[in-house]
């Protein structure tokens, strides 16, 4: 064997249950004087140094690791005392140790991913998480995201209730997964947001690149999918069953301003911008229908209040801003266009 470290690693890695060939090829390895590659190759699968490895290893695992290896193999016609003593030597026995170490690998790599990390945000707060592998993550206020402390090598898998923005890491080899109650949606690299706060409705708006959305349809056996690019949208609907897609420009405008952190608007009707606020600040405006239509030119920052933007607007137009008693409702009132 040219490279023992590599065929050690592929027996250590095997989903398959091993070979007589391979077993007898351990054992004779174990009963070797220079186990080096082994206990390397444990210190790199632990990301730990050759003393912390060594100082794990454990008589009784690695008897079991050795019974294991005994196990299904027919017994020589002749087997030399001294080859039996020799084979349960204490550096054998470490170095099945160290096998039986590694052994677990796939489990605790298992286990580290299936360990969830959640990110909640509150009502009254937006969140930003960055994930294992530097994707973006803008939480919606009620919004929760579980994703695991390390993704797998296959695919990047996430689970959303609510409304969040992506901002996907490239990995063509691991496709990005988000989970959610009626959809499932897969991207390489892209920017956006992903609306699933019911169990009635859910909906994919992307900013850039371009997004697989599947249903989780209502009908056993049915499957619904549909590649969606920069502008349109997917959305889902539990009344009707369907996978639908959509123009979706306002809407990636919106979701790409609020990204950035600020609104800029050039000749947009007061109506649009009305409505991007109300969608921010998760509030009810109300304007004079004679102002609807007058086209406003100016820009709000994303971390100003609410009161403060519509200021903005009522002195633009000369219009007055009115307070509602309900929580979170104002009316613009007066004014014209100029």
């Amino acid at each position: 064997m040219h490279n023992r470290k590599e065929y050690l690693r592929h027996l250590l890695h095997t989903t398959e249950e091993w070979t007589i060939a391979e077993k007898e090829w351990m054992l004779q390895y174990l009963d070797g004087n220079d186990l080096s590659e082994l206990e390397a190759l444990a210190a790199e699968e632990f990301d730990a140094d050759l003393a912390s490895v060594k100082h794990t290893l454990d008589r009784q695992l690695s008897e079991k690791i050795l019974e294991k290896i005994h196990r299904d193999m027919p017994a020589p016609e002749t087997v030399p005392p001294r080859k039996t003593v020799r084979l349960y030597n204490w550096r054998a026995v470490a170095a099945a140790a160290a096998i039986m170490l590694m052994a677990g690998i796939g489990y605790l790599a298992f286990n580290r991913q299936s360990m969830k990390q959640q990110v909640v945000a509150a009502t009254s707060e937006r969140k930003t998480v960055k994930l294992p592998d530097g994707s973006l993550v803008s939480l919606e206020p009620g919004s929760t995201l579980q994703y695991p402390q390390r993704f797998g090598k296959q695919s990047r898998e996430v689970s959303l209730d609510g409304e969040a923005f992506f901002e996907v890491a490239h990995n063509e080899k691991q496709p990005f997964v988000i989970h959610s109650s009626l959809i499932n949606t897969t991207v390489l690299a892209t920017s956006f947001n992903v609306e699933a706060r019911n169990a009635r409705e859910a909906r994919v708006v992307v900013v850039s690149g371009r997004v697989q959305v599947q249903a989780k349809s209502q009908t056993a056996g049915r499957e619904q999918a549909m590649i969606i690019t920069a502008n349109k949208s997917a959305v889902y609907s539990t009344s009707t069953d369907q996978l639908e897609m959509r123009d979706a420009e306002d809407d990636a405008r919106f979701y790409a301003q609020k990204r950035m952190g600020k609104f800029i608007y050039k000749g947009v009707p007061l109506e649009k911008v009305v409505s991007d606020l109300e969608r921010y600040y998760n509030a009810t405006i109300t304007t004079d229908v004679k102002i609807q239509g007058c086209v406003f030119n100016g820009d709000f920052d994303a971390a100003d209040d609410l009161d403060k933007t519509l200021t903005l607007i009522a002195i633009s137009l000369n219009a007055s801003i009115h307070k509602n008693s309900s929580a979170n409702s104002y009316t613009i009132t007066g004014g014209s266009c100029q």
